[in-house]
């Protein structure tokens, strides 16, 4: 700013010395600007009021100012309910995320317990235990028997006693 007011004045000198000497300059001359002209001032007398125009003039101001109050009531409730729902929705939100870590962290241990079922229930895990624990071995071919239950059964009774046995009709 400085260094702009040191260049004005230069400047300003330039112009001046240009005038005193007559140098040719590019540089456009300043303006001064036009002073601004104000209106007339004029003289208004101002006409008494009968009591019934004041008090018409009161009501009216009154009027106005209970709309200005209720209008600035109205944006008041408008931004004060507006406030309240913000906090509310932070709250709400707040609490979703509450929700969605214990989501997760219930995600996380089922995941978790899945994967020790498995470990538990693995095929290998269920032979290991019959065989060693319960001396348990593998069916073989040989040993499984089918039986065809496609075709009618019955009961044979006899001597009026039940005889405990079903006769396939083959």
């Amino acid at each position: 700013m400085a260094q702009q007011n040191r260049n004005a004045y230069a400047y300003n000198n330039y112009n001046q010395n240009a005038k005193i000497h007559n140098f040719n300059s590019t540089a456009a001359p300043k303006m001064k600007p036009a002073p601004q002209s104000r209106p007339a001032l004029r003289l208004v007398k101002k006409t008494r009021q009968t009591a019934a125009q004041l008090q018409q003039q009161t009501a009216a101001d009154t009027k106005r100012i209970i709309k200005a109050m209720s209008v600035a009531m109205a944006i008041f409730l408008f931004m004060a309910l507006a406030i309240y729902s913000r906090v509310q929705l932070d709250e709400i939100n707040r609490e979703i995320n509450v929700v969605e870590d214990k989501i997760k962290l219930a995600e996380s241990d089922e995941i978790k317990i899945n994967s020790e079922l498995n470990s538990i229930i693995s095929i290998n895990n269920v032979e290991d235990y019959a065989a060693n624990q319960l001396g348990m071995v593998k069916v073989q071919n040989h040993q499984v028997v089918y039986v065809d239950l496609s075709s009618e059964d019955y009961v044979a009774v006899v001597n009026g006693k039940n005889a405990d046995m079903v006769i396939n009709n083959n």
